[in-house]
């Protein structure tokens, strides 16, 4: 059985990139990497473009790679006939199982499940009651005229971030979130703490952690809160790209990040009762590590290095 494929990160990309201009070896990127021959192989194979092999393109084609492989896999997305018996039988309100257990239908619920979170269809299932108001709703306040992450072009820069929330648990009854960000090159993290998710406050919460940051571009999801998108475009003077609908996993790096953060601040805490002491010992641990992607280096470090450079 040959050798698994391991997804390689932006930052590796980069790195072949510039190995491949310097006539490096597949060997030696791969000792340089500490990956397998067959994993900078298969990159080099399949996502060179035009004989080229250039990072930002090659991580273009990966997700998209991914994402054909995922949609032509499922049973229900690749037959066209099925896939409108499962469409029908969520327009009138059947459930994945309902669905799979009528006669006719060859594929399991658990199938049906995975077409309805690879197209994003859960609110078929969750808005059942009026899915006709909540379909627009969904589409007028999710799709709109959003950028989307594929359509985003990272560059070997700092000042690309990822952004996401962490909330309070719902039991408190507490509306104080954390607005975190996480630049993708250096991994360097900025952490602000809002009362609340509206308008006015995630405003100056983004004007006061990016004062003085050069933002290029900024990937996040959906939240309710990026309604007003081109509001935060303008302010920041910068686009936001978003995530698909349901895929919080195209925004890797922060959700990851927000893990390092719970460590020291508990799912179980009350935002609200979170010190500024505490929000500066843990942006000092993540950014101030050294840190093995980094090449032992720290988050600070390596942003400072790039500042100079693009400088």
């Amino acid at each position: 059985m040959g050798q698994k494929y391991e997804h390689l990160s932006y930052e590796d990309r980069v790195k072949i990139e510039h190995w491949r201009k310097r006539s490096k070896s597949i060997r030696y990127i791969a000792n340089e990497l500490g990956r397998s021959p067959s994993t900078i192989s298969y990159e080099l194979k399949h996502l060179t473009v035009s004989n080229e092999y250039v990072a930002k393109k090659a991580s273009v084609k990966a997700y998209q790679k991914r994402y054909y492989a995922r949609t032509s896999s499922n049973k229900v997305a690749g037959n066209k006939v099925l896939r409108q018996y499962v469409d029908d039988g969520l327009d009138k309100g059947w459930s994945p199982g309902e669905i799979a257990g009528s006669s006719g239908c060859p594929v399991s619920k658990r199938t049906i499940y995975r077409y309805v979170n690879l197209y994003a269809l859960q609110y078929k299932l969750y808005f059942r009651g009026k899915p006709k108001q909540r379909k627009a709703m969904y589409r007028h306040g999710l799709i709109g005229e959003r950028k989307w992450i594929e359509e985003r072009i990272l560059r070997d820069e700092v000042g690309h971030f990822e952004l996401d929330f962490i909330v309070s648990p719902t039991k408190s009854g507490s509306k104080a979130v954390l607005l975190v960000t996480v630049d993708t090159l250096s991994k360097r993290t900025l952490i602000e703490l809002l009362p609340n998710r509206t308008k006015q406050e995630l405003s100056q919460a983004l004007g006061q952690m990016f004062d003085g940051v050069a933002v290029k571009t900024i990937l996040t999801d959906n939240d309710i809160a990026f309604t007003y998108w081109k509001h935060f475009e303008q302010l920041l003077g910068a686009p936001l790209y978003f995530t698909h609908p349901y895929h919080s996993w195209e925004k890797g790096l922060v959700e990851n990040t927000n893990k390092w953060i719970r460590h020291f601040i508990p799912k179980t805490t009350n935002l609200e009762t979170v010190t500024k002491e505490t929000i500066v010992q843990v942006l000092m641990y993540l950014n101030d590590r050294p840190r093995q992607v980094l090449g032992y280096k720290t988050a600070n470090e390596v942003y400072l290095e790039y500042l100079t450079i693009q400088g």
